[in-house]
């Protein structure tokens, strides 16, 4: 295949709609396509499965590219015209952004077996052994990028896939939020008598794996030595009901918080507020938040599971704790916030983290070198 010129056609399963961490990890690989197009002199075009035309944020996307094509939910609209832009647009690549997109991806590959394929992975979508059809394309494409060391471990293990053909491409923080938030004036401090621990997380019920139930059982132990400790939960969901009800029977429910889905300008403060950002998950592929805690100077407690452990340095920025182990969060949290010192210490080095790992620079410049190393042989 000859260099440079390339045509990329990314079929996603959302980018701009409610927010998440695939949803950031998705709006990053559009811009970083795009851009790299545009410098290799090839052209980029972009199907959004879950996203309205309304939720498109002109700020990730290059003016010179194709319109970002929506569907609002429809599969079978999406996975139409994923296969007439297949034949039409005539792409070197695509990209397909979800392991469920199997079935599409081998008709596609049906329709051009010549045509380069990849796949992204998250997290738990690929801690399992896939499906047959699932298996059959991930092992067939020519490359499937992973956010984190432990995903791609998993994904290997489960379903014979070789590492070799598993590439890291770690999420970054988002640039225009970064932009906004990071140094602005006038947010709100931390209160040292009423330190505030932070979790920003959707309160679905199929993620109680985020251990905001353990932080919320840990408060009365903490509440004893600290009397105006506070717990603000940032994010909405179904299980919004039953976590209330955990706040009222561990009695502690005038030091929870739940701020509900907030602003971006909101979510700034309540980062800028907090003392130390907390969600000692059990499964998480990777944790966009962990970053967005550490551009406000930050440390993180997490879980030692999945792929927290590739964010926070234990010891250093942070540190890491079993999902189960109320008490042993609570010994942890009590520690950090008794050592102020320790605790800003710990903010800075993750901001530093932050800044030599986890920036969009360096997600462009892993996936121009993975582009190059695929394309231009």
């Amino acid at each position: 295949m000859s260099k440079g010129k390339n045509r990329f056609l990314l079929a996603l399963p959302g980018a701009f709609g409610p927010a998440g961490g695939l949803e950031m990890y998705d709006r990053l690989i559009i811009k970083g396509f795009q851009q790299i197009a545009r410098e290799r002199g090839g052209a980029c075009e972009t199907l959004v499965l879950l996203d309205e035309d309304k939720h498109f944020d002109a700020r990730y996307l290059d003016p010179a590219a194709p319109k970002l094509r929506a569907f609002a939910g429809s599969r079978p609209r999406f996975s139409a015209s994923t296969l007439e832009r297949l034949a039409l647009f005539k792409p070197d690549l695509v990209v397909f952004g979800h392991v469920h997109f199997s079935p599409l991806a081998l008709a596609a590959r049906a329709l051009r077996p010549t045509v380069k394929q990849w796949f992204l992975t998250y997290g738990i979508d690929v801690w399992r052994r896939l499906n047959r059809v699932e298996r059959v394309a991930i092992r067939t494409a020519q490359s499937t990028l992973s956010i984190s060391d432990y995903t791609r471990t998993q994904l290997c293990k489960h379903n014979g896939v070789p590492t070799s053909a598993v590439q890291l491409l770690p999420c970054a923080l988002d640039p225009f939020w970064a932009a906004d938030y990071a140094g602005k004036t006038g947010l709100p401090a931390p209160d040292p008598a009423r330190p505030l621990l932070l979790t920003v997380a959707r309160l679905a019920d199929s993620e109680r794996y985020k251990g905001i139930d353990q932080v919320i059982r840990a408060l009365p132990a903490l509440a004893k030595t600290i009397p105006g400790i506070r717990y603000a939960i940032v994010g909405t969901g179904t299980d919004r009901t039953r976590l209330e009800q955990v706040a009222r029977d561990c009695g502690v429910s005038d030091h929870v918080e739940f701020r509900g889905r907030v602003s971006s300008a909101d979510l700034a403060a309540a980062y800028a507020e907090s003392s130390l950002f907390v969600m000692p998950s059990a499964k998480e592929g990777f944790g966009i938040v962990f970053l967005e805690a550490a551009l406000f100077g930050k440390p993180s407690i997490g879980g030692n599971h999945g792929g927290t452990p590739e964010v926070i340095a234990d010891g250093e920025t942070g540190r890491l704790v079993t999902y189960d182990d109320v008490e042993g969060f609570a010994t942890v949290c009590a520690e950090m916030l008794a050592d102020p010192d320790r605790l800003a210490l710990m903010g800075q080095r993750a901001r530093a983290r932050l800044d030599e790992r986890f920036t969009d620079a360096t997600f462009v410049q892993t996936l121009r070198q993975l582009v190059v190393h695929q394309l231009d042989r």
